[in-house]
């Protein structure tokens, strides 16, 4: 079971690093999360080719690739995984980092408001990044061994700058009922690559 202590440091730890980027138009990033003997979280990147993404040309459908490829790799004796650091802590959970594009409710741009009222009614929305008045985030999307399912955000103050605003980070429980607020194809990629690398008992038992 993920304590609510740990919870709360996978919160830290996706807003600490949202934080620390400087740059835009980065490439995408897959971690896992691990949580040490003092009950501390820390983020580990996997070392992904660039070019996974560039073929790929969608990041959700690049994590459910890598998921795939992860599947086939033979498990260590002990049943970890080959992806999965050793010596870094229990493995815990699996995030990616990536960025994109997001309306603001109370946004006054009026393109913004039809969008809204678009697909209020169930029509046709264009894809945010050609909306004027959208707002460009850094992502972080991460599941934990729980199905607890979390999501940081950034977004950029102004596009002609690198600030972003203090990251927001949510969290969804299991068993919340809230939890089709967290859905998609990021967080269905996410569930995917780390159902494929969490360790197994031996003998192949889940």
């Amino acid at each position: 079971m993920i304590s609510p202590a740990a919870t709360k440091a996978i919160e830290e730890q996706l807003t600490g690093h949202l934080r620390s980027r400087v740059e835009w138009d980065e490439v995408p990033a897959v971690f896992t999360l691990h949580q040490g003997d003092d009950g501390s979280v820390r983020l580990a990147q996997l070392p992904v080719p660039e070019s996974m993404w560039t073929a790929s040309g969608h990041p959700p459908s690049a994590v459910a690739g890598l998921a795939a490829v992860a599947t086939r790799l033979p498990r260590y004796p002990d049943g970890s995984h080959p992806l999965v650091r050793p010596g870094v802590g229990k493995l815990i959970g699996a995030a990616f980092r990536y960025e994109a594009y997001a309306l603001v409710g109370d946004s006054p741009n009026p393109a913004v408001q039809e969008a809204f009222l678009r697909r209020g009614v169930g029509g046709s929305v264009p894809n945010f990044k050609e909306i004027p008045g959208r707002v460009e985030e850094r992502c972080l999307t991460a599941v934990d061994l729980d199905g607890g399912r979390y999501m940081a955000s950034s977004s950029r103050i102004d596009e002609s700058e690198p600030d972003a605003a203090d990251p927001n980070v949510y969290y969804l429980a299991f068993g919340d009922p809230r939890r089709d607020r967290l859905t998609g194809n990021v967080v269905d990629a996410v569930i995917r690559f780390l159902n494929a690398i969490k360790p197994v008992q031996r003998g192949g038992a889940q």
